[in-house]
This record gives structure tokens, sequence and C-alpha cells, in this order.
């Protein structure tokens, strides 16, 4: 799978980014809101992917910061929410926006998403908040820039491992404060995901 590119930027457009890495470039689908914040073309620029594999295709999508693609991987677990809808949610909306929308069950504010209508809206916010165990199950999505490399390291090594998304976010969010050396945060996580 590949999780990661960084390298130069060739061309960028609304809903393209290619970058080249290592003599190879990689063309990434990708939001609005990514496109907005992507350097000068020539510019190194790193994204944070991931790969679709269907059966007749195979798709690379980019995501400006580990936060964008969580939230992606979220909204594609809702029924009725594929690929391309996932992307023109979080380029119609910032992630903060986003979030409080689904939080707030901000029905109104979902429907001005391109595609999505009030039946979309109502199951994205039923479905993430039975997922997460409440909407409060979201702060697992630490958002703005950059966000923390500790968490990033954690949650990827327990998906990485097989647990669930939505299992694993409250754990993450919940040594947030004592933050552990990694190797005893997954010792610690691997038990309580266990339990």
């Amino acid at each position: 799978m590949i999780g990661r590119l960084r390298g130069e930027l060739i061309q960028k457009l609304p809903n393209l980014a290619l970058v080249e890495c290592a003599g190879v470039g990689y063309a990434a689908a990708i939001s609005l809101s990514t496109y907005g914040l992507l350097p000068e073309v020539g510019s190194q620029v790193v994204l944070h992917t991931e790969l679709l594999v269907r059966e007749n295709d195979i798709s690379l999508l980019g995501f400006s910061a580990p936060q964008e693609r969580e939230l992606y991987r979220l909204l594609v677990k809702v029924d009725g929410v594929g690929p391309r809808l996932a992307l023109a949610a979080l380029g119609a909306l910032s992630l903060e926006d986003l979030v409080q929308a689904i939080r707030g069950r901000d029905v109104k504010t979902l429907t001005r998403i391109p595609g999505v209508g009030k039946k979309t809206a109502e199951k994205v916010c039923f479905e993430l908040s039975e997922k997460l165990g409440g909407l409060s199950g979201l702060d697992g999505l630490a958002i703005g820039p950059g966000g923390d490399p500790w968490e990033e390291s954690l949650r990827s090594a327990l998906t990485n491992l097989g647990f669930r998304e939505d299992a694993v976010l409250p754990i993450v969010a919940s040594m947030r404060a004592a933050k552990p050396p990694l190797a005893d945060a997954i010792r610690q996580a691997l038990k309580a995901l266990q339990r």
C-alpha cells in the first residue's frame, strides 16, 4: 500500500496532483481543500495517500494532512458515500466545519455539499455517531495543521495490525495526555483493544 508521497510537485489541478518520487510520477486525486494548500509547481510536497483497488481500476488519493485522510476514511464507511462524494465533502467544507456539522447533526450545512441530499446528510450524521460511540468519538480526530506525530504513529500501528479505526481512535485519544513511549503505548492499546 502507498501511504505517503514526498517529492517534486510536477502538476496541480483542482482535482489532481502529479508528484515525482525517485523518477516515478504518481497522479493522485485530491480535494479542493488539498489543492488550496499545495505549494507552487516545482516545489517539494508531501501527500498522505489512500490506494483504492477495484476490479478494473487502481486509483491513488492524496490528502494534505493525516486528519483529512482519516475523515475521508470515516466518510466512505457510510453507506452511499463513495470516494468521489467524500472528496467533494472535504473540498466543500474545512475539516473543522465538516466535523462540527457532523457533531451538531447540522443537516442543512451538509446538504450544501454538491451531491449530498437530506437523506445522505442524515445518514452521515447517524452512522458516524453510531460507529464512534457518540459524537464525542470524533474527538479522536486531532484537527489542525500537521497533527501529532506520536498519535499518528500509534494510530497507524494499530490499524496496520488490523484493528478498526473506530475502535482505535478513542484509545489513542485516551493516551494523549500521558503520551507514553510508543512501544509502551502500543502494548497498552493492545490490552485495551482485546478486552
